[in-house]
């Protein structure tokens, strides 16, 4: 008996991607807290941290269109990333942006890659044809990272956030998802598409995972 096998099989991490829920709101907080307070590399607008309540809003508003993914590391959320909306008027209806968080203890598993993968795929499926991220100027890491996935930069804002005692600029990275022919279906909302092509789409992509 091959028992060094037998032991990688049985510390194989368990893998799993899939549309979050409510119940995860307070694992979410969790992972996104420290993208909030951390002084060092100033990664995010806000100054405070939203309650789970907060989010419960965010959530309810951003599912009822788009896309929201979490990452399972046997049974616990390591990452999440979820799509919005960077417009709100009708004609700008066909675009998106994108955000991803990963908790500390499971970086350099790609796990952002493969929600990126995932949600890049939902978007163009549903039929959006922009998708942008929104990105300060101190996050040299997600630029790269977006680099990597097509992005490119289509506008900077200069010092329009103040955060820990710093002026920062907001990059706009841009990456489009369809040609630009003809008229435009509307956009299908993420409750309306097919359940079975959004599993294939997520259970594929966990092999992008390390471990």
């Amino acid at each position: 008996i091959d028992y060094a096998n037998n032991n990688k099989r049985r510390t194989r991490v368990k893998k799993r991607i899939r549309l979050a829920t409510v119940e995860d709101l307070t694992r979410i907080q969790e992972i996104y807290k420290p993208y909030v307070e951390q002084e060092d590399i100033v990664v995010n607008s806000e100054h405070s941290v939203p309650t789970v309540e907060e989010l419960k809003g965010r959530f309810d508003l951003i599912t009822s269109e788009f896309p929201w993914l979490v990452c399972e590391i046997d049974g616990v959320v390591a990452a999440y990333a979820y799509a919005g909306k960077p417009f709100t008027r009708e004609g700008y209806k066909w675009n998106t942006e994108v955000s991803v968080y990963t908790d500390a203890a499971y970086q350099g598993k790609r796990l952002a890659a493969a929600l990126y993968e995932c949600i890049l795929e939902i978007l163009q499926v549903q039929g959006y044809y922009n998708v942008y991220a929104r990105i300060l100027s101190t996050n040299e890491k997600s630029m790269r990272f977006h680099e990597k996935y097509g992005f490119k930069v289509v506008n900077i804002f200069e010092n329009v956030v103040y955060k820990h005692n710093r002026w920062c600029n907001v990059i706009w990275m841009n990456k489009t998802l369809r040609e630009f022919n003809g008229q435009p279906e509307e956009p299908t909302a993420i409750g309306d598409i097919n359940k079975k092509l959004i599993n294939d789409i997520l259970s594929k992509n966990e092999d992008i995972i390390k471990g």
